[in-house]
């Protein structure tokens, strides 16, 4: 799934994606569909059915990333953004979706931190209509929330203070890690999906397979851009956990997460 960008944007925003977009084949271009303007004390942004202001070149950066993925996803039946992270294995990746502050990049950090694999931490890319289904990574940098969350263990918060780079909104960026981090467009088959539910009051981490009904009701809502109308989403959603294992877990915090995702069993 080879992804390449063009798009025209003011040099202070071009930084900003150089930093945010590692793994990702993009260039500037005059005549490209999707372009940010000065527009009074900010900017605009428009192409790739956005047409929105931004107060700073970080927001600026937000949505041309938006327009840029959504053109690309619109164009392919069959394919979703998701907000997820995923842990690469020998042959397959886990996929591990969650709503904001569930926390994804908390755990994917700390996976991470333990040297595996990932393929992002924030949004991936399902194509619904291959068969087995499978997920992309979008190549952006890896980010961690500043000041660190009080749940990373140790090794998380080591990692990440030797990591961690200046960003924005915030949140800093992770340097780009080629054992870890690979390009944009990097598919893998999808092994199973887990939905990351944090409850600080569990006493351990539970796992829940979930039926059909459930899992497509839960996965729903985290979908973003997607080829086709809502009817196409609900369709694509639903015919992938038939095809797909999909677990709740449940854990008071992100380490306990991340031991469960590598080793099967919380520590």
């Amino acid at each position: 799934m080879p992804i390449t960008f063009t798009y025209d944007a003011p040099p202070e925003i071009r930084r900003v994606l150089d930093a945010v977009l590692p793994g990702w084949s993009h260039a500037p271009h005059m005549d490209a569909p999707i372009r940010a303007v000065i527009d009074g004390d900010g900017y605009r942004v428009t192409g790739g059915g956005a047409d929105v202001p931004a107060a700073d070149a970080w927001e600026a950066a937000h949505w041309i990333i938006a327009a840029m993925l959504g053109a690309a996803v619109e164009a392919v039946p069959g394919r979703v953004v998701l907000h997820a992270a995923g842990l690469r294995g020998s042959k397959a990746t886990t996929v591990i979706a969650g709503a904001g502050h569930a926390g994804k990049s908390s755990v994917a950090l700390h996976l991470a931190a333990r040297g595996q694999r990932l393929l992002g931490d924030d949004r991936l890319v399902l194509d619904t209509k291959v068969a087995p289904p499978t997920v992309a990574s979008i190549g952006l940098a890896r980010k961690v929330r500043i000041p660190l969350p009080q749940d990373f263990d140790d090794d998380a918060v080591a990692y990440a203070h030797a990591a961690a780079r200046p960003g924005g909104g915030g949140a800093d960026l992770l340097a780009w890690d080629p054992a870890i981090d690979p390009p944009a467009g990097t598919a893998d088959p999808i092994d199973h999906i887990v939905i990351l539910c944090r409850d600080s009051s569990a006493r351990g981490v539970r796992c829940d397979p979930l039926p059909p009904v459930e899992a497509t009701a839960m996965l729903l809502p985290l979908c973003g851009r997607h080829a086709g109308d809502t009817q196409a989403l609900v369709i694509a959603i639903t015919a992938l956990v038939h095809r797909v294992p999909v677990t709740r877990l449940t854990a008071p915090n992100s380490a306990m997460a991340a031991w469960r995702l590598i080793e099967g069993e919380s520590p």
